[in-house]
């Protein structure tokens, strides 16, 4: 496939695709996926950790643990396999009351066949995750998730888009369409080492069902940080919602934790 066929693909997918009613995803990452990815045989750890003070408040479904005034940790261990692949482990908790629960587990493979280091004109590739999360996070406790990545640099900014379509696996929920959703990143680096930027995160609902009114999808925007230097490289951001179905305010952060 054709680099630029797959850029103006995916670019095709937003415009054409219209708002719809948001539906419940476990909130563990808040990230846009760009163009790191691990070489083979280098393994590699993140934590990410969201936490939200004001959230919405109604369940979508009934039994569901809302983000409101809960914390998300979640430890990611990758390992690259070589022949741009890289594959993920995650294990998903969330803190509600001081208590520490146990919320599932998610495996995922990158492939990332465009990269601007190898000449391409933009980078590019797929990120393939299987689910398993517990019912009062998610409605359907297996889901699968395939997520484009498409991005360029150009000097010291950074544009990054993630056309998302998540599929649940469980029934009844099986024979539904795909939900779309979409992450974008438009940053610049301001110093060595540093950058910041504004991440946008929309969550709709299936394809096909038809277009609702915008009060009911979930619009967030972040204000975010980036530090790529020793001996923790972060990233942290501030997320603010703009609609009723939205959380109003979320703080969260990813840490590169150091492997021997």
């Amino acid at each position: 496939m054709h680099p630029w066929f797959l850029l103006k693909l995916s670019l095709s997918l937003l415009l054409l695709i219209a708002p719809m009613v948001s539906h419940a995803v476990l909130q563990d990452e808040i990230q846009v996926y760009d163009d790191d990815i691990n070489a083979k045989g280098v393994p590699s750890l993140e934590l990410h950790v969201n936490n939200t003070p004001r959230g919405v408040q109604t369940p979508s479904y009934s039994g569901e643990v809302m983000n409101n005034s809960n914390t998300r940790i979640t430890p990611e261990l990758a390992y690259g396999l070589g022949h741009d692949l890289e594959v993920g482990f995650y294990i998903n908790s969330v803190v509600n009351n001081s208590t520490w629960n146990y919320a599932g587990a998610k495996v995922r493979l990158k492939w990332l066949p465009y990269q601007e280091e190898k000449g391409d004109a933009f980078f590019g590739g797929l990120n393939i995750e299987l689910s398993n999360i517990l019912p009062q996070y998610e409605e359907s406790r297996y889901n699968s998730e395939a997520r484009f990545i498409i991005g360029k640099h150009f000097d010291k900014w950074l544009l990054v888009v993630n056309p998302i379509f998540d599929q649940p696996l469980s029934q009844p929920y099986v024979h539904q369409t795909p939900y779309f959703n979409t992450a974008a990143r438009i940053s610049r680096e301001v110093a060595p080492e540093w950058a910041v930027g504004t991440e946008f995160y929309s969550n709709y609902n299936q394809l096909g069902t038809g277009p609702v009114s915008w009060p009911g999808t979930q619009q967030l925007a972040f204000l975010t940080v980036y530090y790529d230097g020793g001996p923790l490289p972060f990233q942290a951001g501030i997320g603010k919602g703009f609609t009723n179905s939205s959380d109003t305010l979320t703080l969260k952060a990813i840490f590169s934790i150091p492997l021997p």
